[in-house]
């Protein structure tokens, strides 16, 4: 016997799913104007001439939709993506902070967004941040560059991307550049500390690699040589420029059976390590040891003591790093491609004459 069981048959129907719209399109922008869409995107990338009456009517429509255009969409037609791209060793540090908010200070009004990229001083992350950068196709590049590779990276010129460097420079690196007068700003810190009397003078130099750091270096031992002030090489201690290598490089310097009685400290985050290391060894500044630093930040003012600093304009490099970039984006000549900022020296009370040594 043969059991016969009913065949059930399916019937498929494909249904077509429309996708969520995300808000207002540029067709019912188009709709609600009575125009076409040609003639909206004229009216938003300013491309052709629309008559005021029609261009009115679409600009109210944006409005009453609240309709946002499609930046991707938008830079495919106007070839622009109103993005600029700015590479920073450390955001978080005061000096790469106050400079970002100063080209900002450009940028904004400009029109322009900065997408923010933070390198670590690793060239690995230099080179996948420029890719990445140019694959965003930004209309230009503010570099603080970390080592000497960045003469040989032409990617961006050839894909006619200008870039500005601001606070390192390289031999053979032809991009502007805009930076501190580091030579001259050391040298004003480390004459204020022979003016107070101190003759045995040591300093924590930093990443050598560097070429801001190598110059504050050179204006350091300038000012020596001035005063035929004597500088042996242990009392030069070069380190990365992190709070605890600060700490430990002054820890070395000041554990020498010889010490220096001032310490001249080429970086603010080298300076916070600097005074860590004063806690430790329970000496007093400037009792004990007398320090001035390279860089300024809110806390110098409020340290027991207050730090005297040379503070760099941060803020000023960014302004102007960000206003000839401009200039380069929008082809306009620019009258000084090579520029270094002067900077100031802030006299507090971290150097005194009583305990220098003679």
């Amino acid at each position: 016997m043969v059991c016969c069981v009913p065949q059930t048959v399916l019937s498929i129907r494909c249904v077509h799913v429309r996708p969520k719209s995300n808000g207002p399109t540029i067709t019912d922008v188009a709709g609600k104007a009575f125009v076409s869409k040609a003639t909206v995107s004229h009216v938003l990338n300013k491309t052709r001439f629309v008559e005021d009456e029609t261009r009115q009517r679409v600009l109210t429509a944006i409005a009453e939709l609240g309709y946002r255009p499609n930046a991707l969409a938008r830079s495919l037609t106007t070839r622009r993506t109103g993005t600029i791209g700015i590479i920073v060793s450390d955001a978080s540090n005061y000096f790469f902070g106050e400079l970002l908010r100063g080209a900002e200070d450009v940028l904004r009004p400009a029109n322009y967004a900065a997408i923010i990229c933070n390198t670590d001083e690793i060239l690995e992350h230099e080179e996948h941040y420029l890719d990445l950068l140019l694959g965003q196709r930004v209309e230009g590049i503010i570099a603080a560059a970390t080592s000497q590779q960045w003469a040989v990276l032409d990617e961006a010129a050839l894909r006619h991307v200008p870039i500005v460097f601001v606070d390192r420079r390289f031999d053979g690196l032809q991009g502007p550049f805009v930076g501190a007068d580091n030579v001259t700003g050391a040298r004003l810190g480390t004459s204020h500390l022979i003016e107070a009397g101190h003759r045995a003078i040591g300093i924590i130099a930093g990443f050598q690699r560097l070429s801001s750091i190598r110059e504050r270096l050179e204006g350091f031992k300038q000012a020596l040589a001035l005063h035929d002030i004597p500088l042996p090489p242990e009392w030069v201690v070069s380190c990365p420029l992190s709070i605890e290598d600060g700490r430990r490089a002054t820890l070395q310097i000041l554990s020498l059976p010889e010490r220096p009685s001032a310490l001249f400290v080429n970086n603010n985050f080298l300076m916070l390590g600097a005074l860590e290391a004063v806690k430790d060894l329970g000496l007093r500044c400037p009792e004990d040891i007398a320090l001035v630093g390279f860089d300024d930040h809110p806390w110098a003012s409020v340290c027991a003591p207050p730090l005297s600093v040379v503070r760099q304009p941060a803020r000023e490099i960014g302004r102007t790093a960000a206003e000839m970039l401009c200039s380069l984006i929008g082809n306009q000549p620019v009258e000084q491609a090579f520029v270094q900022l002067p900077c100031e020296l802030i006299l507090r009370r971290s150097c005194c004459l009583s305990h220098a040594q003679p």
